[in-house]
């Protein structure tokens, strides 16, 4: 998936929206339904299709975990 040009634009327009997605269920988890897991993997969701696209090694530029030595 790394040649095709057009799915790499349209995933880097939409991971935006998906992060801000996440925010927004996160945040109405006060007032109704969702909350932290729905965000948590919403949030996540952005990073495993980020990873799909660009490859795993784009992903550990991008997130930097620590403790797990990347």
């Amino acid at each position: 998936m790394k040649d095709n040009p057009v799915l790499r634009v349209v995933t880097k327009i939409t991971i935006p929206i998906i992060l801000l997605f996440a925010m927004y269920v996160q945040f109405h988890g006060d007032y109704g339904p969702g909350g932290g897991f729905q965000a948590g993997v919403i949030f996540a969701a952005a990073f495993i299709l980020y990873g799909l696209v660009f490859g795993t090694s784009a992903v550990r530029r991008v997130v930097h975990l620590g403790f797990y030595g990347y």
